[in-house]
């Protein structure tokens, strides 16, 4: 796998409710990409950074 660059890994317990909801718009996605990228890239792309984002160039915030 090709370097993603520099990176800090951050631990967050988030609600069962908001866990299953990421996980089927990862798995709708269809990338096959893991919900830590996923996630990593919708910070990115928050935080107006499309730069950083690996596998998610738009999110949807519905």
């Amino acid at each position: 796998m090709a370097s993603k660059g520099p990176r800090t890994a951050v631990m967050v317990r988030i609600p069962d409710e908001v866990h299953a909801i990421l996980q089927d718009r990862r798995r709708r996605s269809g990338t096959g990409t893991s919900l830590s990228q996923m996630i990593s890239d919708i910070l990115a792309l928050y935080v107006h950074r499309p730069d950083l984002a690996i596998e998610f160039k738009e999110w949807d915030q519905k």
